[in-house]
């Protein structure tokens, strides 16, 4: 500390002003004057006040050592000598007021401050090492935490991976089958043009049939369905010279189980079958037979569906085609 002599005399004094063992009341008016002018003697002071005021709670009552009892015992005797000469002072004032007493207090003082940090640093640092070991516990849980999280978030960006991957080939194969499907109605509609037009073929097939036997066949009947609506149809050729006689039908559909088309030619006394024939898949036949009689004999012509083998004098079965023969 810089400053005078009396200044740092002054300043070591605190001490002895806190405890009020001052020899002289000018050394206690120096020292009050250095805290008024001095900050860092008022903090000096404040810090040894409120040491001072600490020491009843933190500190046990010690014991005085042997050689202080010795030393005042001395003292007592060396002023019984002097007492004819100065005034009559108590042995433990003088002993209080002397330089002896002040540093004595002060070594005393200091010590039990050094105790009391000693014990609080101690405390505080075992507070320091359980917060310390608390807070270690901390971090290796955040730490665990952490890694589960990055865990789970690697996890779950696989799965969005995985399910986008899973998507786009969903899409992929839904625009394939679409594509397919498309793809199988324009070859259903594209076969239902050929098949039609395969119809359409083997009718004129038939009439081609018919035009390759036409030279000594001319037609005598045109058969049609009088019932509803059809495509279906049929013609009765017969040879000029002769009884023979050729039938030909196209867009029949296919007779039920156990059942085939025959053609009857009726009037003439009773009806007659002529011909029991089944169709192909597109249901046209060729059938050829054997007029029974002139064909202008027979008033009409007719076919119907009857069981197979089992035909009687009379059609019993419904008319699919019919016509006037004459």
């Amino acid at each position: 500390m810089t400053g005078s002599r009396e200044e740092n005399q002054a300043f070591e004094n605190i001490a002895g002003y806190v405890l009020n063992s001052l020899d002289s009341d000018a050394e206690r008016e120096e020292v009050e004057e250095l805290i008024s002018t001095d900050s860092v003697a008022q903090r000096e002071h404040r810090e040894m006040n409120e040491t001072a005021g600490l020491l009843a709670l933190g500190v046990k009552p010690l014991a005085p050592p042997a050689r202080l009892r010795t030393s005042i015992l001395d003292q007592t005797r060396f002023d019984a000598v002097d007492s004819t000469t100065e005034p009559s002072v108590s042995p433990i004032t003088r002993f209080v007021q002397s330089g002896f007493a002040a540093s004595a207090v002060a070594a005393v003082l200091v010590l039990v401050v050094a105790g009391t940090f000693g014990v609080q640093n101690s405390r505080l640092n075992n507070e320091v090492g359980q917060l310390r070991t608390e807070l270690n516990s901390e971090l290796q849980a955040v730490s665990a935490l952490r890694e589960e999280l990055e865990s789970s978030k690697t996890d779950s960006m696989e799965m969005v991976n995985q399910m986008e991957s899973e998507m786009k080939k969903m899409e992929s194969d839904f625009g394939s089958t679409l594509a397919q499907v498309s793809h199988q109605e324009q070859m259903v509609s594209e076969l239902s043009v050929a098949n039609n037009a395969l119809v359409e073929a083997l009718r004129d097939q038939s009439w081609l049939t018919y035009v390759a036997m036409k030279e000594g066949y001319q037609i005598e009947s045109w058969l049609a369905n009088q019932q509803a609506p059809s495509d279906a149809s049929g013609l009765i050729a017969v040879r000029v010279v002769g009884n023979e006689a050729v039938f030909q039908v196209h867009g029949l559909e296919q007779p039920l189980p156990g059942h085939a088309y025959t053609l009857w030619l009726i009037g003439n006394g009773d009806p007659n079958p002529v011909a029991q024939f089944t169709v192909s898949e597109i249901g046209s036949a060729t059938v050829s037979f054997l007029l029974p009689a002139p064909l202008y004999l027979y008033s009409s012509a007719a076919v119907t569906q009857e069981p197979i083998g089992k035909v009687d004098h009379d059609p019993s079965g419904i008319t699919v085609l019919s016509a006037q023969t004459n």
